[in-house]
């Protein structure tokens, strides 16, 4: 009987699998593919897992897409109703643009890519821990090496996302993508953002405590292991005994379990103990337990991955080690894998917990989440996002009718450059803004230009001032605007088409106050772009930040420049921050005092700004400026943050910023060659610049480079003469490199000219084509 059943098997699946669903999903592929249709595929769970929920939540409240969730319930549900549900997913996956699952199976694994489709598995563990899928073919838990590549699992992958590059290796080799390794990034998991979000780390404890009143005042022990067993007939072990734990610990824990949710069968809690024990396991997310509990207890489950996010102990209750590792086996050993004691009794763990605070080495838990959880920063679930639909999805963002964000331009004779600024302007993705243009007395056809947007697009606006400075027209912008957000972009630079909706979508999953990013320097005469990794400097390790958390660096961060700055305009309105009317350095005042005085600042890794250099004249670049109007900018930010009672707790930060701006604006009229106005500016840093900014007489320990120390020394100290002379040398030095380097390069691109032009292909390419060449010329009057 038992032959005939195996053979049974054997033919349903290979009919099933081979035959039948691949040619009902061939049968569907005869429509077109919707290309606002995405689809989820859930296996087992009868609700979304937790990799999907922010995913989904993305997809289905900011964009207008078809999305579509189609259930399995693999190993739960039977007969008629499982076909059901697969058939039904195998019909809309199959005229699905995007497909999205997040375990293996060989229902999704058959399924041949449609051309122009794009599927991504967001799995759904982090780390690396037990094996699965074709790592399992030589254990008692995986299928056949021959079932695996008979039956795949993993179809055709645009994206994998893992938790850290250091676990790519293993879902390569378990989902066989050795041909396609690339298709697994380590962008981190969506399931992670959450443990770093403050308002869901309090909601959970407040969950779990509302769940299990018993937990208030007493601290928890989370029990939570894998599942035994095939997962078709999932158990729970039960090999922790409550009773011990109760007679040690229940006066100052509770201890809550939390199984499998594919687990059939669960061991059950004695009534004695129920004021002390809890089966959460269908009340409480493993997101909120991870974040409420003190210590974990668990075996093989990828959850301790999660929860090293947390830095706090762990036990390894590996009762059964070596039959599970001839069950299932392990990517690394296991002993020298887990970040916490490993145990195989109870006893062991009691006395681990009771000494826990000398035990604990909190050392190898940091250095395991840096391991294992390098990508999971709180923005995969962007991350993952842009990677797999890319800037396609922006087409379907859903506009909420009213301005969100506000984008104020200054300019002033930019009619060269207006055009290409505004049409970028005009051209995001992210549609709720409005563009207040403010010209600043232009001469030329600038303002002609900006009402040609004007007139036919009518979220752009002008406003006329006679010439003053940036600074003023920037405020002028600020008092109009009616957006949530802000942004100050310069008229002769442009901006990448995703840039407002980036900044938008992070300062609102981060409740920022300002979001800086990145930017490119753009060589308006050669057209060369440049992507600048200097303009970020002394960031902290926390996502989210403020002054509260580096006072000595935070007016160091990011330059003073505020088109790279996203800012949330009730934040600046509230803390009465303008930009100071001056011919230049206007932004100084305005940047540093937003960095000061903002609750919560976060940085976004992405080139969004393209900074134009080489032009002759803009409202931030007149010739005529002061050479004090960088001193004038920090005296008065200094003087506000006094005003404000927070210039103690910036001292530091403040000083090295304004030191270093000082030396480069002295530096600049070197390289000008401008005598009059280094003179005027050299004896103001040293006559009155370094009294005004209250350094201490020995600035040594507020200075963070020490021969940055040495020249201050000797500006505060020295002669005007040999400094001029030495800056002098310097400057000319610097020059004679960079022309050294661009002629090298020049040869060098000479060089690959001539044996392009040598080469036969080359010589075969003119020939061919000298016939077009030649009418072409004939046509438009030129050479050939």
């Amino acid at each position: 009987m038992k032959f005939f059943n195996k053979i049974y098997r054997v033919t349903f699946r290979f009919l099933t699998r081979k035959v039948i669903f691949k040619f009902y999903y061939w049968l569907c592929s005869r429509k077109p593919i919707k290309e606002d249709k995405v689809t989820f595929l859930e296996l087992r769970l009868p609700q979304l897992s937790n990799n999907y929920q922010l995913l989904h939540k993305e997809l289905t409240t900011k964009y207008d897409l078809d999305v579509n969730v189609h259930y399995i319930r693999q190993g739960f549900a039977r007969g008629t109703d499982k076909y059901k549900r697969i058939f039904a997913f195998l019909k809309d996956a199959a005229t699905s643009k995007y497909l999205i699952l997040n375990e293996g199976s060989d229902i999704s694994g058959g399924l041949k890519k449609r051309e122009g489709q794009h599927i991504m598995n967001t799995w759904h563990g982090c780390g690396a821990f037990k094996k699965f899928g074709r790592s399992t073919a030589d254990k008692i838990f995986g299928d056949t090496a021959k079932n695996a590549e008979r039956y795949p699992a993993h179809p055709e992958y645009d994206l994998v996302t893992v938790s850290s590059p250091e676990v790519a290796w293993a879902y390569v080799e378990a989902m066989g993508k050795e041909a396609n390794p690339d298709c697994i990034k380590p962008l981190g998991l969506s399931r992670t953002d959450v443990f770093y979000d403050p308002e869901f780390i309090a909601n959970a404890k407040e969950n779990v405590l509302k769940t299990v009143p018993a937990s208030k005042g007493k601290k928890i022990l989370l029990y939570a292991p894998t599942f035994r067993g095939r997962t078709k007939g999932a158990f729970s072990p039960s090999e922790l005994d409550i009773k011990k734990f109760y007679d040690n610990f229940h006066d100052d824990y509770v201890l809550l379990f939390k199984h499998h949710p594919i687990t059939h069968e669960r061991p059950q809690i004695p009534a004695e103990y129920s004021d002390f024990a809890f089966d959460v396991t269908d009340s409480l997310s493993i997101e909120d337990l991870i974040c409420a509990s003190d210590i974990c207890i668990s075996d093989y489950s990828s959850l301790i991955f999660e929860y090293s996010l947390f830095e706090k102990p762990m036990i390894f209750f590996a009762f059964d080690l070596d039959e599970y590792f001839d069950w299932r086996g392990f990517y690394y050993d296991y002993d020298e894998l887990t970040p916490g004691p490993v145990v195989s009794t109870n006893e062991e763990m009691i006395d681990y917990i009771k000494h826990v605070d000398e035990r604990f080495d909190k050392e190898k838990v940091h250095e395991f989440k840096k391991k294992f959880m390098a990508s999971c920063d709180g923005n995969a679930t962007y991350k993952v996002i842009r990677e797999f639909f890319g800037t396609e999805i922006s087409k379907y963002r859903k506009s909420s009718g009213k301005v969100e964000v506000s984008v104020v331009v200054p300019s002033y004779n930019t009619e060269e450059f207006i055009d290409t600024c505004l049409s970028s302007i005009a051209n995001q993705t992210f549609k709720d803004i409005e563009v207040i243009v403010v010209d600043d007395g232009s001469t030329d056809n600038t303002v002609k230009k900006i009402n040609k947007f004007v007139k036919k697009d009518n979220r752009f606006r002008l406003i006329e001032q006679e010439h003053s400075n940036a600074g003023e027209a920037r405020n002028k912008g600020l008092r109009e605007a009616k957006g949530k957000y802000i942004v100050f972009w310069d008229s002769d630079d442009f901006f990448e088409p995703q840039a407002i909706e980036d900044l938008y979508d992070r300062a609102e999953a981060k409740k920022a106050d300002i979001v800086i990013c990145r930017h490119c320097k753009y060589d308006t005469k050669s057209g060369m772009k440049m992507y600048v990794q200097s303009s970020i400097a002394f960031l902290p390790e926390e996502e989210v930040f403020s002054r509260h958390e580096i006072p000595e660096r935070i007016i160091n961060v990011t330059t003073n420049v505020p088109w790279n700055k996203f800012f949330r305009v009730d934040f600046v309105r509230e803390n009465g921050i303008e930009f100071q009317s001056i011919e230049k350095a206007n932004d100084a005042f305005f940047s540093m005092s937003c960095m000061a005085f903002a609750e919560r600042v976060c940085f976004l890794d992405e080139y969004l700004v393209n900074w134009r250099t080489g032009q002759s004249i803009s409202t931030t670049t007149d010739p005529k400026r002061s050479p004090l109007c960088v001193f004038k900018a920090f005296e008065k930010t200094k003087d506000f943050l006094v005003s404000r009672g927070i210039y103690d707790e910036v001292k530091r930060s403040f000083i090295n910023k304004a030191l270093g701006s000082y030396l480069y604006t002295v530096s600049t009229f070197v390289g000008q060659q401008n005598i009059n106005n280094f003179k005027t500016a050299f004896n103001y840093f040293k006559d009155e610049a370094f009294q005004k900014l209250e350094a201490p007489e020995d600035m040594k320990a507020c200075i963070y480079r020490e021969e940055k120390y040495e020249l201050y020394k000797s500006i505060k100290e020295g002669d005007m003469v040999p400094i001029f002379m030495k800056m002098l040398t310097d400057s000319q030095a610097r020059a004679e490199k960079i022309n050294s380097k661009l002629l090298t390069r020049k040869e060098n691109v000479d060089k690959k000219y001539d044996r392009m032009k040598n080469s036969f292909a080359y010589k075969v390419g003119m020939k061919v084509t000298w016939l077009p060449r030649t009418i072409n010329a004939k046509l438009h009057g030129t050479k050939e």
